[in-house]
């Protein structure tokens, strides 16, 4: 059995990597195109690698273009797989495939379809996976070819969890190598009655609500973290982006602080050391920001103000 393979982020380069060093009889490899990079969260070309493998690569910027299916009927695949791509495939691509199209999703299905699974695992604290299944009209919806859970550690940012996930699923591609060349993969329908959906999340989601506990602020600084937009907050006029953070403990403020407002920057360290700052209970260290898309030391510049906010309303439609 041969493969076709499209998509542009990290999970479609490592199953790429891994079809190749399996020795799966890859015919076609099609690639969001590289201009796309700042708009697709986590981006990553395919061209190099389909280069280095022989293989004939074509770029796109839409899966309905008619450019995608004319060059699909031309390499005439058994299957299709479609890793990391949000849009939706049409059926009439699918067609093409004589065996059809594989998908891939990061969570213990059927729980967990739809939008943003990464970051919604980290919110919720959810366990991740990797899920190969095939490609139905509903999305995420069809029959498992395999599924593995993978471990979701404590202080795990997205970027941990995508390169956890995109080994594991490196690793079932190995195990299925044999499976995919003589087209005998397996299939389990999936208990539709289970099924539960994520939303899809924007970049104003990120948006942090300083009242709330600082186990959930520093959730929500981990699952919108690298490769996504990340969290943010305010500092007067000033976008603060949170890139990294770390619970507080109780041995690092001193016991006569005084009780403040959610928000607040109740202490901050010396040279080269982070702020720390209230939250509806406890507080969390600042380790890593960014001021006004500027990669800054925490303490220069917000050592000058005291209290972060929401946005102020001359820059409300930030995200």
């Amino acid at each position: 059995m041969n493969v076709a393979l499209m998509g542009g982020v990290s999970s479609t380069h490592a199953c790429l990597d891994a079809l190749v060093r399996a020795g799966v009889d890859v015919i076609a490899v099609l690639g969001l195109d590289e201009s796309l990079a700042t708009q697709v969260s986590d981006y990553a070309s395919l061209r190099p690698l389909a280069a280095t493998a022989g293989v004939p690569f074509k770029s796109f910027f839409r899966v309905a273009d008619p450019e995608v299916e004319s060059f699909m009927r031309k390499h005439d695949p058994d299957l299709i797989w479609v890793i990391g791509l949000s849009q939706i495939v049409p059926p009439n691509l699918i067609r093409i495939a004589r065996h059809g199209a594989v998908g891939f999703h990061p969570t213990m299905l059927p729980r967990g379809r739809g939008r943003a699974p990464v970051a919604w695992t980290i919110l919720l604290g959810e366990p991740a996976a990797v899920n190969l299944f095939y490609l139905t009209d509903e999305p995420d919806a069809g029959d498992i070819i395999v599924q593995r859970e993978v471990p979701v550690l404590p202080d795990d940012y997205s970027e941990d969890l995508i390169v956890r996930t995109n080994s594991a699923l490196a690793e079932a591609i190995l195990d299925l190598a044999p499976l995919i060349k003589a087209g005998t993969l397996p299939r389990t329908p999936q208990d539709h009655s289970r099924a539960s959906y994520y939303p899809k999340r924007t970049a104003a989601d990120g948006l942090i609500d300083w009242s709330k506990t600082s186990a959930d602020v520093y959730r929500l600084i981990r699952a919108a973290g690298r490769p996504y937009p990340g969290a943010f907050s305010y500092l007067g006029a000033h976008k603060v982006t949170v890139w990294r953070a770390r619970p507080t403990a109780k041995s690092d403020l001193a016991p006569n602080l005084p009780v403040t407002e959610p928000g607040m920057i109740i202490r901050v360290g010396q040279p080269g050391a982070p702020v720390a700052v209230r939250c509806g209970d406890g507080a969390l260290w600042l380790d890593e920001v960014e001021i006004d898309s500027e990669t800054t030391t925490v303490e220069a510049q917000l050592a000058v103000r005291e209290h972060f906010s929401d946005p102020p309303k001359e820059t409300e439609d930030l995200s």
